[in-house]
């Protein structure tokens, strides 16, 4: 079954957003009333200002870089799997920096409605990333 056609862009669009660190842009593929939940460490963030003040401080802190692996879109929404890696340079809670690279793997699901992100829900193992930086 092919992708979406529009659904596609809306994801090869986030994913260079992101890619090129400028957040403003990233914000222009989320709704208002975006649910974004991060599995990994068990938080799930309510509307595009709580999104962005998590978004910013994890991204910044960890030089995340992301690498798409899969896209499957359809009108609804997208699974997409990717592989993050950057450098932890700046403290996270509980995490002071470490200066250490990691990739980690994971795996995106998002619900789409108007050509907006409305739902993410990012899987990924922390543990890896803990023990990549030394911290457990």
């Amino acid at each position: 079954m092919a992708n979406h056609p529009e659904t596609e862009e809306l994801v090869k669009g986030y994913v260079r957003a992101i890619g090129s660190g400028d957040f403003e842009r990233v914000w222009e593929y989320y709704a208002d009333n975006i649910v974004y939940e991060d599995t990994a460490v068990n938080q799930i963030y309510y509307g595009i200002d709580q999104v962005k003040k998590f978004y910013v401080k994890s991204m910044t802190a960890l030089d995340v870089r992301w690498i798409v692996d899969t896209c499957y879109a359809t009108e609804e929404g997208f699974g997409i799997s990717w592989h993050m890696g950057g450098i932890h340079d700046a403290d996270l809670p509980g995490m002071p920096a470490t200066g250490k690279f990691f990739t980690v793997p994971g795996a995106s699901i998002a619900r789409v409605k108007n050509g907006k992100i409305v739902r993410n829900r990012d899987f990924w193992n922390n543990l890896d990333l803990l023990k990549q930086l030394g911290l457990s």
